[in-house]
């Protein structure tokens, strides 16, 4: 019998796995059913469970797969651009040309993620995973700024690495609350509103720290009328 070969076997890895994302973001994590995969792949059983043996592990795969395609087209894009705020530009723009052509299947299935994060371990590692995996370039590429002078030295980079994940997350979240009045130009302009903040601060000297508030008991409204 001849071997198959490396090429081919993840080509069919991979013609699952993106049958499986189109599948979750159709009918959910929980109603989607192997065979729902299977039909639409288009494969058999057999070849199904040959290379995943459950949805947890497609789940995790179909992160894997959707991260390693986006993270290699932004490094590809940041290759051909030199000037640092350029480059800022460059990758804001990779974010909202994914989310714009993603819209009805990516993005909706990061929200049915996020709603489903305490109901399976894969599904919370899919989304602590794909969180990782933005932070770090976006890490990276605030903490290049630094070095060149663009940024203020004494930033906090990893936080400001996860604020600014949070809020591209928000402005996604945003976007699918908006449908069809969703504007590119609205949301690209207020993450662009947070980035001149980053450089407005570049000669500015260190702040003051601000001091968190101390944690207290919440008391609702409902509460408060009650006593």
């Amino acid at each position: 019998m001849p071997r198959v070969s490396a090429q081919h076997e993840q080509a069919v890895r991979d013609r699952i796995v993106r049958a499986a994302i189109e599948v979750f973001a159709e009918h959910g994590f929980h109603r989607a059913t192997m065979q729902d995969i299977v039909r639409r792949s288009g494969l058999s059983v057999g070849a199904i469970y040959t290379y995943f043996k459950s949805k947890s592990e497609l789940i995790l795969a179909g992160c894997d797969l959707i991260t390693d395609q986006e993270l290699g087209e932004l490094r590809e894009r940041l290759a051909a651009v030199t000037d640092y705020r350029e480059r800022v530009a460059t990758a804001l723009g990779f974010f909202f040309d994914q989310f714009e052509e993603q819209r009805s299947g990516t993005s909706v299935l990061m929200t049915l993620a996020w709603a489903e994060v305490d109901t399976d371990p894969a599904i919370r590692e899919m989304v602590r995973r794909r969180r990782r995996e933005i932070v770090g370039p976006t890490a990276l590429l605030i903490q290049e700024g630094v070095v060149r002078g663009e940024l203020p030295p004494w930033l906090d980079v990893e936080g400001v690495a996860h604020s600014f994940a949070a809020l591209l997350d928000g402005l996604t979240i945003e976007a699918i609350e908006d449908g069809p009045a969703y504007r590119r130009e609205d949301a690209e302009r207020r993450a662009l509103a947070m980035l001149e903040l980053l450089f407005a601060a570049r000669d500015t000297a260190a702040p003051v720290p601000l001091e968190a508030a101390a944690p207290r008991p919440y008391v609702s409204l409902k509460a408060s009328r009650a006593s």
